[in-house]
Parts: C-alpha cells; sequence; structure tokens
C-alpha cells in the first residue's frame, strides 16, 4: 500500500503528535508513505524519522493554512495521483485539488462552540477548510463518539462517512519503569495543557489556592506561554501564590515524562474536548487522574474516572484533597484507571486505520 500522508501539522501541538505518531506505525507496517512537510523542520523531522523505514518526505516551503500551499500542495498530489492509492490528512486543510480516495480526521469542533477564542477569520476559515473537507473526503475519522454525535448534529449527510476510531498513547509515554531524573523533591500536583479558555486552568489555580496551606504540594503547570506575562500569571499573582507554582514553558518529551511520573496527582479541567490524551498519558505513567465531568470524558473513562464539577472551584479542591489525602484511595483509583487504558491499545487502533484504508482501495 502506497499512501499520501500529509505533514503540515508536524511538530504543531496535539495534531503534530498524532501525525507523528500515525506516520511513524504505518510505516513499521510495512506501508509505503509520502509526506509534505514544511522546509523549516527538516532537521527535525531527519532526527526524528531516522530509524523508520517507508518514508518519502517532500520539504515544502509554505505552512499550512497558507494561500500558497493551497494551490502548490495541488501540484504535488497531482504529480504522485497515479502513484498513490489514498490520500489521508490529519485534519482539514484540504488543498485546492482533492484527488480520489481521500481520508480526513476531525478532532474536534471547538471553533462552532463558545469555547472559540481566537479571532472570527481564522474561525471562518476554519469552517471553510471543513465543509470543504466533509464534502470532498471519502471517509471521515471521528476521533471519539462524542466528535461523532457533534458532526452528525452539525452537519447533514455525514453519517455514513464518519468512522469512529480513537486515539492511542504513543510509546513514548508506555513502559517506563526504568529510573528517571527527578526534577524536584518535593509533591506536586501537575497540569500539562495550552492556556486557551477551554482548558479552564483558572479553575485548578483558584482551587490550589482554597487547600494550599492544608498541603505540602506545589502546582505545577506545563504548557504554551504567547507573552511575557499573561492572564495565569496575573492570576497567580492576585491569588498570592506565586511562591508554590512553578510553571514549564514549551519543555522536551522527556521532562514531561519525569513530570508525569513523579506527580501525586494529575488534574484535567477541560469544559470542552475532542479526545483529550494527557490524563491517558498520566495514568499510563503511574499518576492518577482527576477530571472534569464532561461528556468526552465521562467516554473515555467511564467508571474509572474520578469526576469533578468544572464551574466550581470548591468540588475540585474537594477531589484534589481526597486523592492526595488518601493513600487507599489513591492506589484503587490508578488500578481502575490502569485497567480502562486497554481500551486504548495501540495495535488495535492502528489495525483499525489500516482495515479502514483497505475497504477504500479495495
Amino acid at each position: 500500500m502506497n499512501i499520501y500522508i500529509d505533514g503540515l501539522f508536524y511538530k504543531g501541538s496535539g495534531i503534530g503528535r498524532y501525525y507523528e505518531s500515525l506516520t511513524k506505525e504505518f510505516a513499521k507496517k510495512g506501508i509505503k508513505i509520502y509526506t509534505c512537510v514544511p522546509n523549516n523542520l527538516r532537521n527535525d523531522f531527519e532526527k526524528d524519522f531516522s530509524n523508520i523505514p517507508n518514508i518519502e518526505p517532500i520539504f515544502v516551503y509554505y505552512e499550512k493554512f497558507s494561500l500558497k500551499g493551497f494551490f502548490k500542495q495541488s501540484e504535488i498530489l497531482k504529480k504522485f495521483e497515479k502513484e498513490l492509492t489514498l490520500f489521508f490528512y490529519p485534519h482539514v486543510n484540504l488543498p485546492y485539488y482533492i484527488p480520489k480516495n481521500v481520508v480526513i480526521t476531525i478532532h474536534d469542533l471547538r471553533p462552532l462552540t463558545k469555547f472559540w477564542d481566537r479571532n472570527e477569520i481564522k474561525r471562518k476559515i476554519f469552517i471553510f477548510y471543513l465543509k470543504r473537507a466533509l464534502k470532498h473526503s471519502t471517509k471521515i475519522i471521528a476521533v471519539s463518539n462524542t466528535v461523532a454525535k457533534e458532526l452528525k448534529q452539525n452537519f447533514k449527510g455525514t453519517d455514513k462517512k464518519i468512522e469512529i476510531i480513537c486515539e492511542f498513547i504513543d510509546d513514548k509515554f508506555i513502559n517506563q519503569n526504568q529510573s528517571r531524573h527527578r526534577i524536584f523533591d518535593y509533591h506536586y500536583i501537575l497540569f500539562i495543557g495550552n492556556k486557551r479558555k477551554h482548558k479552564n486552568l483558572s479553575l485548578l489555580i483558584k482551587a490550589f489556592a482554597i487547600i494550599k496551606e492544608k498541603i505540602p504540594h506545589y502546582l505545577v503547570i506545563v504548557g504554551d506561554k504567547e507573552k511575557e506575562r499573561d492572564e495565569v500569571d496575573i492570576l497567580i499573582e492576585k491569588l498570592n501564590i506565586q511562591e508554590r507554582v512553578i510553571q514549564f514553558i514549551k519543555p522536551s518529551d522527556e521532562v514531561i515524562i519525569s513530570l508525569y511520573k513523579f506527580a501525586d496527582l494529575f488534574v484535567f479541567p477541560s469544559l470542552f474536548e475532542g479526545f483529550g490524551l494527557p490524563p491517558l498519558e498520566a495514568v499510563s505513567l503511574g499518576c492518577p487522574v482527576v477530571i472534569s465531568d464532561i461528556p468526552i470524558l465521562r467516554e473515555i473513562f467511564g467508571e474509572s474516572g474520578f469526576y469533578f464539577n468544572p464551574y466550581s472551584e470548591e468540588d475540585l479542591a474537594k477531589a484534589i484533597l481526597k486523592v492526595i489525602s488518601n493513600e487507599e484511595f489513591k492506589i484503587g483509583l490508578l488500578e481502575k484507571q490502569k485497567e480502562r487504558l486497554k481500551m486504548f491499545d495501540k495495535n488495535k487502533i492502528i489495525e483499525q486505520y489500516i482495515s479502514l484504508f483497505e475497504r477504500i482501495i479495495r
């Protein structure tokens, strides 16, 4: 099987990880892959994929969602259309020319919700690409039942195209039993994610301020930072907890793995997600999680989840205290959550993708 995978989101947050993980796993299964990657990421790509066979990168001088790329990529696809059996897009950014056998992935529909916190132009651009992709794709992969339901509600005629295939945990977050360097000696509660509105980080900061005198823990926040002093910094200073908060800006995967591994608790306070890998990564590395009570996290964790009201800092504060002050409860919670990980077995999920691809090209 020879396929094209769009690589313009390589190194781009969650979708970038999704692209990287799938590309490597498909290649290991013997699938020949052609992929367009921005030239400014050539060194990173060659390092990350140096030991992976069956991958032919095409380094291009345009970025995702660029006007230049919208037309330039069409030339590349036309050139390879006769050689390749399928074209896979990890997002909705289809170019001007759309070949046959196109598969897209929908991770979430946040631009259609009240949780969209970027400008109106970007929202309209997303909707333009989304509608084209839904119309012209052969199959639509939804990463959860929750996303599939939202698609069917918002876009008539998509139900017959939709295939639900969950995300999986990258190998780097699995079976890390070997000794790793602990970054600091004290106890801490961990948050990993961007600082967008829907991630609801402010709730966690307020909850931590409520209980900080009752526990010895620090709050560790991992995520991007768009300016030197942002809303998170302002809130931390307002609550006078800056001496108990540590922030990591774009740390390496090695640092993230260590932070997961030695945290006493991972908190995921999101108001909206299409899937939500960080809590699964945390559990895989031996850290129990408390999660917001929203439909997608109920879908992922089921009865193994320990949920809190994502609009109540008092409820979150109580949940944190219950886990970190009761060792027996903490151990039992982690055991249940580790058992739940079996639902997201990587090999099973990769086979779902390959089976879908084979049905399309048959």
